[in-house]
Protein backbone atom coordinates (compact mmCIF):
# COMPACT_ATOMS: atom_id res chain seq x y z
CA UNK A 1 0.00 0.00 0.00
CA UNK A 2 1.05 3.30 -0.85
CA UNK A 3 0.37 5.97 1.92
CA UNK A 4 0.87 9.91 2.61
CA UNK A 5 1.28 10.91 5.77
CA UNK A 6 0.35 14.43 6.25
CA UNK A 7 1.51 15.53 9.89
CA UNK A 8 4.41 17.50 12.02
CA UNK A 9 7.32 15.65 11.78
CA UNK A 10 11.05 16.51 12.36
CA UNK A 11 12.74 18.86 12.29
CA UNK A 12 9.47 20.11 14.21
CA UNK A 13 10.29 18.69 18.35
CA UNK A 14 7.28 17.29 20.33
CA UNK A 15 5.51 14.20 20.77
CA UNK A 16 3.20 14.34 17.97
CA UNK A 17 6.52 14.92 15.42
CA UNK A 18 8.59 11.91 17.39
CA UNK A 19 5.37 9.60 17.06
CA UNK A 20 5.25 10.38 13.50
CA UNK A 21 8.46 9.85 12.45
CA UNK A 22 8.44 6.48 14.41
CA UNK A 23 5.38 5.75 13.15
CA UNK A 24 6.05 6.52 8.96
CA UNK A 25 9.77 4.75 10.11
CA UNK A 26 7.51 1.45 10.55
CA UNK A 27 5.34 1.47 8.18
CA UNK A 28 7.90 1.76 5.29
CA UNK A 29 8.36 -1.77 6.60
CA UNK A 30 5.46 -3.03 4.57
CA UNK A 31 4.81 -0.01 2.33
CA UNK A 32 5.58 3.00 0.53
CA UNK A 33 5.64 5.70 2.79
CA UNK A 34 5.79 9.29 1.99
CA UNK A 35 5.70 11.95 5.00
CA UNK A 36 4.17 15.43 3.36
CA UNK A 37 5.30 18.15 6.02
CA UNK A 38 5.23 21.80 7.22
CA UNK A 39 7.58 24.47 6.22
CA UNK A 40 5.88 26.56 8.93
CA UNK A 41 4.22 25.22 11.72
CA UNK A 42 2.92 27.94 13.67
CA UNK A 43 3.41 31.53 13.21
CA UNK A 44 6.11 32.64 15.98
CA UNK A 45 3.39 35.09 17.60
CA UNK A 46 0.99 31.91 18.29
CA UNK A 47 4.03 29.74 19.51
CA UNK A 48 4.01 29.20 23.63
CA UNK A 49 7.50 27.95 23.41
CA UNK A 50 11.01 28.78 23.40
CA UNK A 51 11.76 27.08 19.43
CA UNK A 52 9.44 24.88 17.18
CA UNK A 53 12.61 23.14 16.65
CA UNK A 54 15.01 20.27 17.92
CA UNK A 55 17.82 21.72 18.93
CA UNK A 56 20.82 18.44 19.19
CA UNK A 57 19.93 16.72 15.98
CA UNK A 58 16.95 14.47 16.65
CA UNK A 59 15.88 12.33 13.70
CA UNK A 60 19.15 13.37 11.39
CA UNK A 61 18.45 11.31 8.62
CA UNK A 62 14.50 11.78 8.55
CA UNK A 63 12.92 12.62 5.10
CA UNK A 64 9.77 14.58 4.47
CA UNK A 65 8.64 17.07 2.01
CA UNK A 66 7.90 20.03 4.13
CA UNK A 67 5.22 21.85 1.78
CA UNK A 68 2.87 22.58 3.97
CA UNK A 69 2.63 26.23 5.44
CA UNK A 70 -0.54 26.37 8.06
CA UNK A 71 -1.52 29.88 6.88
CA UNK A 72 -0.69 29.58 3.65
CA UNK A 73 -3.22 28.72 1.21
CA UNK A 74 -0.64 28.59 -2.13
CA UNK A 75 0.85 26.07 -0.19
CA UNK A 76 -2.28 23.61 0.46
CA UNK A 77 -2.76 23.97 -3.17
CA UNK A 78 0.83 22.92 -3.56
CA UNK A 79 0.49 20.11 -1.63
CA UNK A 80 -2.72 18.43 -2.98
CA UNK A 81 -1.10 18.65 -6.36
CA UNK A 82 2.33 16.53 -4.37
CA UNK A 83 -0.04 14.13 -3.31
CA UNK A 84 -2.16 13.51 -5.90
CA UNK A 85 1.42 12.77 -8.06
CA UNK A 86 2.65 10.63 -5.32
CA UNK A 87 -1.00 8.34 -6.11
CA UNK A 88 -1.37 7.05 -2.66
CA UNK A 89 -3.66 4.17 -1.86
CA UNK A 90 -4.31 6.01 1.83
CA UNK A 91 -3.90 9.45 3.10
CA UNK A 92 -3.30 9.83 7.01
CA UNK A 93 -3.86 13.23 8.90
CA UNK A 94 -2.50 13.21 11.82
CA UNK A 95 -4.71 15.64 13.76
CA UNK A 96 -4.39 17.17 17.41
CA UNK A 97 -5.45 20.65 17.41
CA UNK A 98 -8.25 22.52 15.80
CA UNK A 99 -5.95 25.11 14.00
CA UNK A 100 -4.54 22.70 11.30
CA UNK A 101 -7.96 21.57 10.58
CA UNK A 102 -8.09 24.43 7.98
CA UNK A 103 -5.07 23.51 6.62
CA UNK A 104 -5.60 20.14 6.09
CA UNK A 105 -9.30 20.37 5.62
CA UNK A 106 -8.58 22.22 2.80
CA UNK A 107 -5.92 19.53 1.32
CA UNK A 108 -8.81 16.65 2.15
CA UNK A 109 -11.16 18.27 0.58
CA UNK A 110 -9.13 18.75 -2.63
CA UNK A 111 -8.02 15.26 -2.90
CA UNK A 112 -11.63 14.33 -2.72
CA UNK A 113 -12.96 16.44 -5.79
CA UNK A 114 -9.77 15.59 -8.01
CA UNK A 115 -9.03 11.72 -6.70
CA UNK A 116 -12.10 10.09 -5.22
CA UNK A 117 -10.54 7.18 -5.12
CA UNK A 118 -8.06 7.69 -2.60
CA UNK A 119 -8.94 6.96 0.98
CA UNK A 120 -8.45 9.51 3.99
CA UNK A 121 -8.70 9.18 7.32
CA UNK A 122 -7.82 10.78 10.52
CA UNK A 123 -5.17 9.90 13.30
CA UNK A 124 -6.57 11.40 16.00
CA UNK A 125 -4.92 12.65 19.29
CA UNK A 126 -7.29 14.62 20.50
CA UNK A 127 -10.90 15.73 19.42
CA UNK A 128 -11.75 18.30 21.91
CA UNK A 129 -9.30 20.35 22.32
CA UNK A 130 -7.66 20.80 26.29
CA UNK A 131 -7.63 24.94 26.30
CA UNK A 132 -10.51 25.50 24.14
CA UNK A 133 -12.36 28.30 21.92
CA UNK A 134 -15.23 29.21 19.91
CA UNK A 135 -13.82 28.53 16.75
CA UNK A 136 -12.91 24.90 17.58
CA UNK A 137 -15.57 22.90 15.85
CA UNK A 138 -16.03 24.91 12.97
CA UNK A 139 -12.11 24.26 12.18
CA UNK A 140 -12.50 20.34 13.23
CA UNK A 141 -14.95 19.95 11.08
CA UNK A 142 -13.21 21.25 8.01
CA UNK A 143 -11.13 17.97 7.88
CA UNK A 144 -13.31 15.73 9.72
CA UNK A 145 -15.74 16.66 7.31
CA UNK A 146 -13.60 15.00 4.16
CA UNK A 147 -13.07 11.77 6.15
CA UNK A 148 -13.79 8.46 5.03
CA UNK A 149 -12.79 6.50 9.09
CA UNK A 150 -10.47 7.58 12.20
CA UNK A 151 -7.75 6.01 14.23
CA UNK A 152 -8.12 7.15 18.10
CA UNK A 153 -5.70 5.66 20.73
CA UNK A 154 -8.21 5.60 23.90
CA UNK A 155 -11.90 5.16 24.36
CA UNK A 156 -12.53 8.67 25.67
CA UNK A 157 -11.39 10.19 22.13
CA UNK A 158 -13.56 7.57 20.42
CA UNK A 159 -16.70 9.20 22.42
CA UNK A 160 -15.96 12.60 21.95
CA UNK A 161 -15.67 11.62 18.36
CA UNK A 162 -19.35 9.57 18.10
CA UNK A 163 -20.38 12.60 19.71
CA UNK A 164 -19.99 14.83 16.66
CA UNK A 165 -20.17 11.73 13.99
CA UNK A 166 -21.90 9.41 15.13
CA UNK A 167 -21.84 6.94 12.13
CA UNK A 168 -17.92 7.51 12.02
CA UNK A 169 -16.08 4.48 11.19
CA UNK A 170 -13.48 4.08 13.85
CA UNK A 171 -10.40 2.06 14.92
CA UNK A 172 -8.70 2.17 18.29
CA UNK A 173 -4.90 1.31 18.87
CA UNK A 174 -3.36 1.99 22.11
CA UNK A 175 -0.68 4.65 21.78
CA UNK A 176 2.59 2.46 21.23
CA UNK A 177 5.78 2.20 23.72
CA UNK A 178 8.59 5.04 22.93
CA UNK A 179 11.93 2.70 22.49
CA UNK A 180 13.97 5.84 21.04
CA UNK A 181 15.76 7.35 23.88
CA UNK A 182 18.31 5.04 24.71
CA UNK A 183 18.68 2.40 27.33
CA UNK A 184 18.11 2.50 31.02
CA UNK A 185 21.79 3.43 33.28
CA UNK A 186 22.59 2.92 36.42
CA UNK A 187 19.82 4.86 38.77
CA UNK A 188 22.28 6.08 41.19
CA UNK A 189 24.53 7.14 38.24
CA UNK A 190 21.86 9.43 36.81
CA UNK A 191 20.96 10.67 40.13
CA UNK A 192 24.38 11.65 40.46
CA UNK A 193 23.61 13.45 36.94
CA UNK A 194 20.55 15.02 38.28
CA UNK A 195 21.79 16.08 41.47
CA UNK A 196 20.03 14.19 43.47
CA UNK A 197 20.86 12.86 46.79
CA UNK A 198 17.20 11.77 48.08
CA UNK A 199 16.33 8.25 48.93
CA UNK A 200 13.31 8.17 46.61
CA UNK A 201 12.73 10.34 42.96
CA UNK A 202 9.12 11.09 42.01
CA UNK A 203 9.71 12.32 38.16
CA UNK A 204 6.99 14.95 36.15
CA UNK A 205 8.35 15.15 32.75
CA UNK A 206 6.86 17.21 29.50
CA UNK A 207 5.31 19.97 28.72
CA UNK A 208 4.13 22.26 31.45
CA UNK A 209 0.36 23.73 30.62
CA UNK A 210 -2.42 24.04 32.60
CA UNK A 211 -4.31 21.26 32.03
CA UNK A 212 -1.31 18.86 32.80
CA UNK A 213 -1.86 19.92 36.89
CA UNK A 214 1.89 20.72 37.71
CA UNK A 215 -0.28 22.66 40.58
CA UNK A 216 -1.85 19.31 41.78
CA UNK A 217 1.63 17.73 42.11
CA UNK A 218 3.14 20.67 44.03
CA UNK A 219 0.32 20.35 46.48
CA UNK A 220 0.89 16.87 47.29
CA UNK A 221 4.81 17.40 47.57
CA UNK A 222 3.36 19.72 50.90
CA UNK A 223 1.53 16.62 52.05
CA UNK A 224 4.20 14.73 51.30
CA UNK A 225 6.22 16.14 53.91
CA UNK A 226 4.23 14.91 56.38
CA UNK A 227 3.98 11.15 55.25
CA UNK A 228 7.82 10.24 54.00
CA UNK A 229 10.83 10.86 54.65
CA UNK A 230 13.76 11.32 52.10
CA UNK A 231 12.75 12.04 49.08
CA UNK A 232 12.49 14.35 46.11
CA UNK A 233 10.18 15.74 43.69
CA UNK A 234 11.71 16.58 40.02
CA UNK A 235 10.04 17.97 37.32
CA UNK A 236 11.58 18.72 34.16
CA UNK A 237 9.77 20.70 31.11
CA UNK A 238 9.17 23.73 29.37
CA UNK A 239 6.51 25.80 30.63
CA UNK A 240 3.74 27.22 27.61
CA UNK A 241 1.98 28.48 30.65
CA UNK A 242 3.13 31.64 33.04
CA UNK A 243 6.03 29.88 35.11
CA UNK A 244 5.70 32.57 37.59
CA UNK A 245 2.17 30.85 39.30
CA UNK A 246 4.60 27.57 39.73
CA UNK A 247 7.10 29.22 40.70
CA UNK A 248 5.08 31.26 43.12
CA UNK A 249 3.30 28.28 44.38
CA UNK A 250 6.37 26.20 44.83
CA UNK A 251 7.78 29.08 47.28
CA UNK A 252 4.31 29.87 49.08
CA UNK A 253 3.96 26.18 50.16
CA UNK A 254 7.58 25.67 51.92
CA UNK A 255 8.66 23.05 49.39
CA UNK A 256 11.83 24.25 47.60
CA UNK A 257 13.21 21.82 49.40
CA UNK A 258 12.12 18.59 47.92
CA UNK A 259 10.25 19.87 45.10
CA UNK A 260 12.90 20.78 41.72
CA UNK A 261 11.61 22.50 38.09
CA UNK A 262 13.79 22.76 35.16
CA UNK A 263 11.79 24.79 33.21
CA UNK A 264 12.97 23.80 30.08
CA UNK A 265 12.91 21.22 27.01
CA UNK A 266 14.66 18.50 27.27
CA UNK A 267 16.23 16.93 24.62
CA UNK A 268 16.32 13.04 23.26
CA UNK A 269 19.96 12.43 24.76
CA UNK A 270 18.66 13.45 28.53
CA UNK A 271 15.75 11.33 28.34
CA UNK A 272 17.32 7.89 29.73
CA UNK A 273 18.89 9.93 32.46
CA UNK A 274 15.74 11.38 33.72
CA UNK A 275 13.81 8.15 33.65
CA UNK A 276 16.19 6.01 34.90
CA UNK A 277 16.79 7.99 38.18
CA UNK A 278 12.94 8.00 39.25
CA UNK A 279 11.00 5.37 41.38
CA UNK A 280 7.89 6.71 39.60
CA UNK A 281 6.01 9.03 37.40
CA UNK A 282 3.51 11.04 38.87
CA UNK A 283 0.51 12.34 35.97
CA UNK A 284 -1.69 14.47 37.82
CA UNK A 285 -3.73 15.82 34.54
CA UNK A 286 -6.85 17.83 35.17
CA UNK A 287 -7.87 16.49 31.86
CA UNK A 288 -6.05 14.02 29.22
CA UNK A 289 -6.78 12.00 25.78
CA UNK A 290 -3.70 9.82 26.59
CA UNK A 291 -0.24 10.72 26.95
CA UNK A 292 3.01 9.60 25.45
CA UNK A 293 4.76 10.26 28.80
CA UNK A 294 3.29 7.04 29.89
CA UNK A 295 4.26 5.17 27.43
CA UNK A 296 7.93 6.53 28.15
CA UNK A 297 8.00 5.45 31.29
CA UNK A 298 6.71 2.08 30.73
CA UNK A 299 10.18 1.74 28.16
CA UNK A 300 12.37 2.79 31.16
CA UNK A 301 9.95 0.05 33.32
CA UNK A 302 8.82 2.93 35.50
CA UNK A 303 5.41 2.66 37.01
CA UNK A 304 3.03 5.60 36.55
CA UNK A 305 0.09 7.53 38.90
CA UNK A 306 -2.22 9.10 36.82
CA UNK A 307 -5.68 10.76 37.57
CA UNK A 308 -9.10 9.18 36.69
CA UNK A 309 -9.80 11.53 33.47
CA UNK A 310 -9.41 10.88 29.71
CA UNK A 311 -8.04 7.76 28.54
CA UNK A 312 -5.31 7.43 30.74
CA UNK A 313 -6.66 5.36 33.25
CA UNK A 314 -6.77 2.55 29.90
CA UNK A 315 -3.19 2.78 30.03
CA UNK A 316 -2.77 1.84 33.58
CA UNK A 317 -3.30 -1.46 35.14
CA UNK A 318 -3.65 -0.84 39.04
CA UNK A 319 -1.04 -2.35 40.94
CA UNK A 320 0.89 -3.52 38.26
CA UNK A 321 2.42 -1.06 36.29
CA UNK A 322 0.74 1.90 38.17
CA UNK A 323 -2.12 3.08 40.52
CA UNK A 324 -4.81 5.63 39.26
CA UNK A 325 -6.04 8.48 41.49
CA UNK A 326 -8.82 11.02 41.66
CA UNK A 327 -8.28 14.26 39.57
CA UNK A 328 -7.36 17.36 41.36
CA UNK A 329 -7.04 15.79 44.70
CA UNK A 330 -3.59 16.38 45.99
CA UNK A 331 -4.13 14.38 49.68
CA UNK A 332 -5.08 11.02 47.45
CA UNK A 333 -1.89 12.09 45.21
CA UNK A 334 0.36 12.12 48.18
CA UNK A 335 -1.33 9.03 49.98
CA UNK A 336 -0.46 7.12 47.13
CA UNK A 337 2.83 7.85 46.37
CA UNK A 338 3.85 7.95 50.26
CA UNK A 339 2.59 4.33 50.37
CA UNK A 340 3.31 3.39 47.13
CA UNK A 341 7.39 4.16 47.97
CA UNK A 342 7.66 3.48 51.65
CA UNK A 343 6.36 0.05 51.01
CA UNK A 344 8.27 -0.28 47.47
CA UNK A 345 5.43 -1.33 45.83
CA UNK A 346 6.51 0.61 42.88
CA UNK A 347 10.17 -1.11 42.96
CA UNK A 348 7.95 -4.36 43.07
CA UNK A 349 5.76 -2.84 39.65
CA UNK A 350 8.93 -1.69 38.03
CA UNK A 351 9.70 -5.61 37.59
CA UNK A 352 6.13 -6.27 36.55
CA UNK A 353 5.98 -3.73 33.52
CA UNK A 354 7.50 -6.20 31.21
CA UNK A 355 3.72 -8.04 31.25
CA UNK A 356 1.57 -5.19 29.78
CA UNK A 357 3.95 -3.86 27.38
CA UNK A 358 2.35 -6.42 24.82
CA UNK A 359 -0.58 -4.32 24.23
CA UNK A 360 1.52 -1.16 23.29
CA UNK A 361 3.88 -2.42 20.10
CA UNK A 362 4.07 -0.26 16.97
CA UNK A 363 3.42 -3.50 15.17
CA UNK A 364 -0.47 -3.77 16.48
CA UNK A 365 -1.11 0.00 15.92
CA UNK A 366 0.25 -0.45 12.00
CA UNK A 367 -2.63 -3.50 12.18
CA UNK A 368 -4.68 -0.85 12.88
CA UNK A 369 -4.47 1.63 10.05
CA UNK A 370 -4.59 -1.83 7.97
CA UNK A 371 -7.65 -2.58 9.59
CA UNK A 372 -9.20 0.43 9.08
CA UNK A 373 -8.26 0.76 5.72
CA UNK A 374 -9.99 -2.82 4.37
CA UNK A 375 -13.39 -1.47 6.06
CA UNK A 376 -13.40 1.61 3.96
Amino acid sequence: MKIALVSVAPPYRGGISTHSAILSQHLSESHTIQVFNFNRQYPEYLFPGNTQFFVDGEFPDFESRRSIDSIGPGSWKVTTRQIIEFSPDLVIYRFWNPFFGLSMGSIAKSIKKLSPVIKQIALCDNIIPHESSFIDKWLTMRLFNEMDGFLVQSEGVSDELKNLIPNAIIEKRFHPIYNNYGPNIHKEDARVICGIKAKYLILYFGIVRQYKGLDVLIQASKILKDKLEDFHILAVGESYDNPERYESLISDLGVVDVFTWENRFIPDSEVSTYFSAADVMALPYHSASQSGIVQIAYNFNIPVVVTNVGGLPEYVKSGISGEIVAVNNPVELANCLAIGLSNDDFINMSSKIDHVKSKFTWSIFIEGIESLYARL
